[in-house]
């Protein structure tokens, strides 16, 4: 057999430039690919993935610590507490932050005008489940305050609230698919929290109070059902709400929305944003609870930028009721504090 047609078996090769400095001369030479190049591949890729399962341990152990300094320091709800606290807290912000003093000041300015308005607020524990909380513990404190006081239209506000607690179960499992089973417990202990306040005439402020401030308790329960309530609100209408939910930039979880604008879908949107505990509660939201429950809601925003003092800080006004038709009097009504990123109850002077 001549040598041309002869065939050889051999390791598989690339090739590599060899320069010869004192020559100047270059020349091609085989390079192997040994099983030590995989390994060393091999061996950096799991030590990147040490280090990545590391960080994310220490990341959650610090989320964890963060948490259980929140419930260790902050109740769920505070007891009502003068607005001349939130005062005081933002002049010593000014004394002890001179560099952002312009900034701080505005907030002491916008604290000084709702002492002139408002009488107490309530703190909320800063859990990223405010809204929901303030919104709940409000709701039923003055509704409770007004059944005491023989308020007219009280007593068919809660009938309605009753009916439309009862209700409420159905419409999220049978109109938008929720499951019975999970959603059962949470529905129980809303509705019995509803209900509890026909016994007005036994129940006190600091029964409600210890119910709605217990860890783990009806709070925590009506919490996230209050989150499914909005979550089926914004998917009645998703064209209508669609155009008040734009994705983050900084969220990644976002990027895989399947819509090239850059908007979530209502459903994408309810599973990752209103769904979830601890997550903030949006404009969005806010609209969706308020028209789901059919009761008012006012928030005055404290949230640095300058205002007019005859006119006040800004106030924004939602109205649960379809203003179309004529509602009787006694609709709820609750009136919440907004400071960047956090919500607290306000309380008008008695």
């Amino acid at each position: 057999m001549n040598d041309e047609t002869k065939t050889t078996e051999s390791t598989p090769t690339t090739t590599a430039t060899t320069v010869n400095s004192d020559e100047g001369i270059t020349t091609d030479a085989p390079l192997l690919l040994t099983n030590d190049t995989t390994t060393a591949t091999s061996s950096t890729l799991t030590a990147e993935a040490d280090t990545l399962k590391l960080q994310r341990e220490q990341t959650t152990a610090q989320m964890n610590a963060i948490e259980s300094e929140i419930r260790e320091t902050q109740p769920l709800t505070s007891l009502p507490l003068p607005l001349s606290d939130l005062v005081q807290h933002y002049a010593n912000d000014a004394d002890t932050n001179s560099s952002a003093f312009n900034h701080t000041n505005l907030f002491l300015k916008g604290a000084l005008y709702l002492c002139g308005k408002y009488d107490k607020y309530r703190k909320i524990r800063g859990d990223g489940n405010c809204y929901y909380r303030a919104f709940l513990y409000s709701l039923v404190e003055d509704l409770l305050r007004r059944l005491k006081n023989g308020v007219e239209g009280a007593k068919e506000e809660l009938t309605r609230l009753q009916t439309f607690a009862k209700e409420s179960m159905k419409t999220c499992t049978q109109v938008y698919g929720y499951d019975e089973f999970a959603l059962e417990m949470f529905h129980e202990e809303f509705l019995d929290l509803i209900n509890s306040l026909s016994k007005w005439d036994t129940i006190t402020q600091a029964d409600l109070h210890k119910r709605l401030t217990q860890e783990g308790g009806t709070s925590e329960y009506c919490t996230w059902y209050l989150r499914v309530l909005t979550a089926c609100q914004l998917k009645s209408d998703p064209d209508r709400f669609t155009s008040f939910i734009c994705f983050a930039e900084d969220d990644p979880s976002s990027s895989d929305t399947g819509n090239v604008d850059g908007a979530m879908d209502i459903n994408t949107y309810c599973t990752r944003v209103v769904e979830p505990m601890g997550k903030e509660c949006g404009m969005v939201q806010v609209i969706a609870l308020a028209e789901s429950m059919g009761v008012n809601v006012s928030i005055e925003y404290l949230d640095g930028r300058d205002f007019d003092e005859n006119r006040g800080l800004m106030v924004h006004k939602f109205v649960g009721c379809d203003t179309k038709v004529e509602r009787k009097v006694g609709i709820s009504h609750v009136t919440l504090l907004y400071r960047p990123g956090h919500y607290d109850i306000l309380y008008k002077d008695a």
